[in-house]
């Protein structure tokens, strides 16, 4: 719940995954049935910060087509690949253990896997010319 959010923070909630927002503007009849939507699976947010976000997000993603993951994915990869533990991959590359866990789960995400194993076989069978 929130007064506003800018374009730019928009957009970066919109790469982390966020599920919703409310803007405090909206009714409490609002609320309800976005904690309704979200709790069915959907994504609650408004459209006119949708629609800025992803008016800014064309250039980010010509970008990304290029590098499939992020500077942060691809050292969690590497680690990942040694067959290191969450804690080991923090203390190797100096972020948090929760740092770490939130970026296995944006590469799930982008990969569509659920497990560390499969996340290795698909970044190898389908994007081992971009790591």
């Amino acid at each position: 719940m929130t007064a506003g959010v800018d374009q730019k923070a928009a957009a970066e909630l919109i790469r982390s995954g966020i599920s919703g927002v409310f803007l405090k503007r909206d009714s409490a009849a609002l609320l309800a049935q976005g904690i309704r939507d979200v709790m069915a699976g959907k994504v609650w947010l408004d459209q006119e910060q949708l629609q800025a976000a992803l008016k800014n997000e064309a250039p980010v993603q010509e970008e990304n087509r290029q590098k499939p993951f992020t500077d942060r994915e691809q050292q969690v990869l590497s680690c990942l690949f040694e067959g290191l533990a969450n804690q080991e991959i923090a203390a190797s590359i100096g972020v948090s253990e929760s740092s770490v866990k939130a970026t296995l789960q944006r590469l799930f995400s982008k990969t569509g896997v659920r497990t560390r194993s499969q996340l290795v076989r698909i970044v190898l069978e389908q994007h081992r010319d971009q790591i």
